[in-house]
């Protein structure tokens, strides 16, 4: 089999994160069910997919005390349909109902041995004044998601100072124990406002991620470390902790290094410029911006890591030792200077020791950020 061509690595790189969309994309889906009701003193929200070419009905619901995701599929059985836990849940769940009048559905549930419980079902509708609703839109979440995001309740349980002129709230969701922070600028050179929708929409994605249904998932644990602030960029980690029933945990660092004006995501090319004889390409020019990074970036940055940190560029992980490895790696700011790690190796994905000093980038570094 042939090597994957690396501009085509770099080009699903530089775009990934532009087409990542938390929805689920359904094919050949006939009709989509949303629907809310009580059992006894629990309130339950469903989502039923009715696919064409299946007579089998797929059912995911949770319940508004809980937030987890649960799953039961389900037959038509006479003029009613009839869903049931499978195999692998440890719940003996039965859901029988049935379509009434005004789009409300009627029928009972039961768990393993107990009583049936009556159970009357009605549609859910969008709620423009709903909690979160622009995320809801801006993510292109179903009725299913949004209610359940509107339902999160993100509590403020401390405030610490960081910098000079920096201090940061944490807000915690309890259940999944999933806390971030927002930040705020003492002296108000610097909105915070845009950042903090940011941290806020980053944090909502964790936790619905936390709650979506994985049967395999033990345990999911999350937390973020700031890397480096000033008044023009952040940089921070999350780093994602799972555990699971069938193979071993998994530890996951997602590294985001952001602008504080807008929140939005800054390239390396804006921060370090190495080519004294080009300007830099358009931000969306990937065949330039790849043939800088492969003829200049790379052999700059290889030669400085090996003048750095001889003994660990020689190894053959990850390629480190080859000068195109480093075309393509990811990076965030740090006290110290310029992290760089790689994603496609747990052994890569965590290098600490591969920090360029600003030091030795000072002529380089673009002026305006102030990276010291």
């Amino acid at each position: 089999m042939k090597n994957i061509s690396p501009i085509l690595v770099f080009i699903i790189a530089f775009f990934v994160s532009s087409f990542t969309k938390s929805g689920e994309l359904l094919a050949h889906v006939d009709k989509m069910l949303y629907l809310k009701g009580k059992i006894e003193d629990k309130s339950i929200i469903i989502k039923i997919k009715c696919y064409d070419e299946s007579t089998v009905r797929y059912m995911n619901y949770y319940f508004e005390d809980d937030k987890i995701d649960h799953y039961l599929e389900g037959n038509l059985i006479g003029n009613a349909w009839q869903f049931n836990s499978i195999d692998n849940q440890n719940a003996e769940i039965n859901l029988v109902i049935k379509e009434d009048k005004n789009g409300i559905w009627k029928g009972f549930w039961r768990e393993g041995s107990n009583k049936k419980i009556d159970l009357i079902l009605n549609p859910i509708f969008a709620n423009p004044d709903s909690k979160y609703y622009s995320y809801s839109q801006s993510k292109e979440l179903d009725l299913y998601d949004a209610y359940k995001i509107s339902i999160v309740d993100l509590t403020k349980t401390k405030t610490e100072k960081v910098s000079k002129n920096f201090t940061l709230d944490w807000y915690l969701e309890k259940q999944s124990g999933i806390a971030f922070f927002r930040l705020h600028n003492e002296n108000k050179k610097t909105s915070c406002d845009s950042i903090n929708n940011v941290l806020e929409t980053l944090q909502l994605s964790l936790i619905q991620d936390y709650y979506r249904f994985n049967p395999n998932r033990n345990g999911l644990n999350i937390e973020s470390e700031i890397l480096y602030l000033n008044e023009n960029l952040i940089s921070f980690k999350i780093i994602s902790n799972t555990t699971f029933k069938t193979q071993n945990p998994v530890k996951v660092q997602q590294l985001l290094c952001l602008k504080l004006q807008n929140g939005q995501q800054i390239d390396l090319e804006s921060i370090v410029w190495f080519d004294e004889k080009n300007p830099k390409p358009e931000a969306n020019d990937v065949s330039q911006t790849y043939e800088y990074r492969k003829k200049v970036f790379a052999p700059k940055v290889f030669s400085i890591l090996n003048e750095l940190y001889p003994q660990q560029m020689q190894t053959s992980d990850c390629n480190l030792n080859k000068e195109t490895t480093w075309a393509i790696p990811n990076f965030i700011l740090t006290e110290k200077g310029i992290q760089f790690s790689f994603s496609n190796s747990a052994n890569c994905s965590l290098m600490d020791w591969a920090i360029i000093p600003y030091e030795k980038l000072a002529s380089f570094l673009e002026k305006k950020y102030q990276l010291h």
